[in-house]
């Protein structure tokens, strides 16, 4: 499904900049019900999406870095996850940055990678936390709820909790990369 997906690809204007993600499926413990791999964003002021669930990656560093070597680079740096090229299983469609509802002139790429060993994780000082999710999980629908962002106007934006009791959900950027991925095979995720 993903191998055969054409991504639908935003063209970059001069004042937007790249950035790309990796969404990595580990199916080193089940075949049939393989984990995404999410990060939690460390605590930072100065970081629009501090504290978020997120997947590792980053800006490109160059106008000449390839998509594919900047979700690699910065899954490594962030988690320190070495993702070869022949896990790259596809890619999504590209989106829009954005915070509070308003564009960040930023480019994002998702690109998706498999991996089938267990894998050792190094954290380093973006990252607080690693959290690996079972399909089945983000699939349920007792775990779909919604979120509310605390902006002008605020708005319920779709999400899904991974963890019963915990406060920490997968939304925004990511459940839209998400909602994407699933989609391609065939199942549903709330839309906003």
């Amino acid at each position: 499904m993903l191998a055969g997906h054409e991504p639908v690809l935003i063209d970059r204007s001069d004042r937007d900049s790249r950035a790309a993600v990796a969404m990595i499926i580990d199916s080193s413990g089940s075949q049939s019900d393989p984990n995404v791999i999410f990060i939690e964003r460390a605590q930072d002021p100065k970081d629009p999406w501090s504290g978020h669930m997120a997947l590792p990656g980053g800006r490109c560093e160059t106008s000449a870095e390839s998509v594919v070597d900047a979700a690699r680079r910065e899954t490594q740096e962030e988690i320190g996850l070495y993702l070869p090229c022949d896990g790259l299983l596809g890619r999504l469609d590209d989106l829009q940055g954005r915070h509070a509802g308003r564009s960040q002139g930023l480019v994002i790429s998702c690109l998706v990678f498999g991996v089938d060993k267990k894998a050792v994780f190094t954290l380093n000082h973006e990252v607080a936390d690693i959290v690996q999710v079972p399909f089945s999980v983000l699939l349920d629908k007792d775990n779909h709820t919604t979120i509310e962002y605390p902006a002008p106007g605020s708005e319920r934006y779709p999400a899904v909790r991974f963890v019963p009791d915990d406060s920490r959900v997968i939304w925004g950027l990511t459940y839209r990369f998400l909602r994407q991925l699933v989609g391609l095979f065939g199942h549903c995720l709330p839309e906003s």
